[in-house]
């Protein structure tokens, strides 16, 4: 028999429990409604989820968070997580619970302040982890609609990232990573070429798929010959140069060495990039 003591009511459907020496938050329509610290939950049939919250911290560091956590931020994110479960047809990972009721508890409070949430790397994120975007996006309309509240855009790219990092090995702080690195590549382009590239065109989008693209192959040991390799490092040569401290950058993110067949491909990528501004 299981056996939920619980040390703290959130609300009427949300409880901060203790079994066998682990904490969790179990989440279940009228779960707390007339309960107290103490009380022991038997099998409850009511319970919709259970994690392992915070797992390492103290009490009082238990208790600083709830205080500043609205249990009803707490239901929403189950919510979100078995509407993604059911999308994906996998669970997250369990550890993503925690990071996910802070993260968007912070926005929130932060969008009731009148402080703008900003976004730098949201193109990037949207064309680098699309199935996550879609995701997010349905999450933010969840929001929305539950809480009353206006979300823009660039949280949609925050939870994205949060639910990359929630699936299987995957990892948030590399997916920012990559997008970060994709950001820091565009803006050295613009750099170099004298140019502004517009986010919402093509050949932006283009560009940015065909970079994926490299990078899958290198990441996975599947690079690809370039018979067009010399040709390219005779007759683009400005763009080979740009490309090569392209790879540098990528070399650097992720820890991954850059052959030079594929620093051709980018080469290639880039005369046709270039060759569309105004």
């Amino acid at each position: 028999m299981e056996e939920y003591v619980i040390k703290k009511i959130l609300s009427n459907n949300v409880v901060f429990v203790e079994k066998e020496n682990k904490n969790y938050i179990l989440v279940g329509r009228g779960i707390g409604f007339g309960k107290k610290k103490g009380f022991v939950l038997e099998n409850p049939d009511t319970i919709d989820e259970k994690f392992i919250s915070l797992k390492g911290l103290s009490e009082n560091e238990y208790e600083n968070f709830f205080s500043n956590i609205d249990p009803k931020i707490i239901e929403q994110v189950e919510a979100i997580i078995e509407m993604v479960k059911n999308e994906l047809g996998e669970g997250l990972n369990p550890n993503v619970h925690v990071g996910l009721i802070d993260h968007i508890n912070f926005a929130i409070n932060r969008l009731k302040e009148g402080i703008e949430i900003v976004n730098p790397f949201l193109s990037e994120t949207k064309l680098l982890y699309p199935a996550e975007y879609n995701l997010a996006e349905k999450a933010v309309n969840m929001l929305k609609e539950n809480l009353k509240i206006y979300i823009p855009e660039a949280e949609v790219g925050f939870l994205a990232l949060h639910i990359y990092g929630g699936r299987g090995e995957k990892s948030k702080k590399e997916a920012l990573e990559s997008s970060k690195m994709m950001n820091t590549i565009l803006s050295y382009i613009e750099k170099k070429f004298n140019m502004k590239i517009d986010k919402n065109s093509f050949d932006y989008k283009r560009f940015i798929m065909h970079l994926k693209g490299v990078l899958d192959r290198v990441s996975n040991n599947k690079t690809i010959e370039n018979i067009l390799l010399s040709k390219v490092k005779e007759e683009l040569m400005i763009e080979f140069k740009v490309a090569f401290d392209i790879s540098k950058i990528i070399e650097k993110t992720l820890k991954i060495s850059m052959p030079e067949s594929e620093i051709g491909y980018i080469a290639l990528h880039l005369h046709r990039l270039n060759s569309q501004k105004a």
